[in-house]
């Protein structure tokens, strides 16, 4: 049988000795490789092709993408509840807390912000679209926080809401100084002669009467026009509070100026659209015509009236 030759250091020698192999252990080696390889190749197509098992490293991705789906799920039930629960501020937020301090609802073009074109939530279940999902909710809770900042602003103030409320006539109450000569409502127009709605309250009385602002706040409009409201004043009292004084010979105030309950804006007359001499006065709330007669005492004894005033 031919051998190999091949040289081996001896430890004990330090010499390089010859030693002679028999050429078969190569092919024996070949042989044990191959009959391995054979050996794996019939165990994989058994476990797949027979038994319908997967094999080692499918088995293991499978488990891990089991892990990952059910990780998703809770992930997804989280949100669910998150999102849940924030609809549910937000509700409570634009008619009660917002409604309360007299704060405008948020758009929901504002809240909807990073939602889809139709403002609904993504239900996918890829990764791409629970992170897009959670992305959303962050945003809403950023806008329902701020919201709840501006509220909490408005609480520590909420002491001045009984002042900014206008609660007082624009007149005094004495006997003989105005006449209620058109309430709120829909009444007959004076020049038209057509029904037509009235958004305030108007008293007729001589021109010149004195006219005080019915709450604290600040002016934002002094007008001299010869029609419509002809010399008007405005004041913004907060907490969605505006109020109009309309039809006056003389304006006391400009705009800008901080105004309190019984402060004196001018003098009554028959400037802009109007009949005969009167104040045409008028209460908005959240950028809506309110009567006027809901937020005052007319029969509130002209002592006191003069002493709201002179305080």
């Amino acid at each position: 049988m031919p051998r190999t030759e091949r040289y081996i250091l001896n430890p004990e020698t330090l010499m390089a000795e010859l030693r002679e192999e028999p050429r078969h252990r190569g092919w024996l080696i070949a042989g044990m490789l191959a009959t391995a390889l054979v050996m794996l190749l019939l165990y994989m197509w058994v476990t797949v092709g027979v038994l319908g098992n997967d094999l080692p490293k499918t088995a293991i991705l499978k488990r891990q993408n089991a892990d990952w789906s059910s990780r998703m799920d809770r992930m997804r039930a989280q949100m669910d509840r998150s999102d849940e629960l924030l609809q549910m501020l937000e509700v409570r937020d634009d008619r009660i807390y917002r409604s309360v301090y007299g704060l405008d609802e948020i758009p929901q073009a504002v809240r909807r912000s990073g939602l889809g074109d139709d403002g609904s939530s993504l239900e996918g279940t890829s990764i791409k679209d629970v992170a897009m999902r959670l992305d959303q909710l962050e945003k809403r809770a950023y806008i329902q926080s701020k919201s709840f900042e501006d509220i909490a602003l408005l609480q520590r103030t909420a002491g001045d809401l009984a002042a900014h409320i206008p609660a007082i006539p624009p007149m005094s109450t004495a006997p003989g100084t105005y006449r209620l000569s058109s309430p709120f409502g829909l009444r007959a127009d004076p020049i038209l002669g057509i029904g037509k709605r009235h958004t305030g309250m108007d008293f007729a009385c001589p021109v010149g009467n004195p006219i005080y602002a019915a709450g604290d706040g600040v002016v934002v409009k002094v007008a001299h026009e010869h029609k419509g409201y002809g010399n008007h004043v405005e004041i913004d009292h907060g907490f969605g509070y505006k109020t109009r004084y309309a039809h006056m010979s003389d304006i006391y105030v400009k705009e800008g100026d901080s105004i309190k309950r019984g402060d004196m804006l001018g003098l009554s007359g028959r400037s802009g659209r109007a009949t005969g001499p009167h104040l045409h006065y008028e209460v908005h709330y959240r950028k809506e015509y309110v009567n006027p007669a809901l937020f005052m005492d007319l029969d509130i004894p002209p002592e006191e009236y003069e002493n709201i005033v002179k305080r």
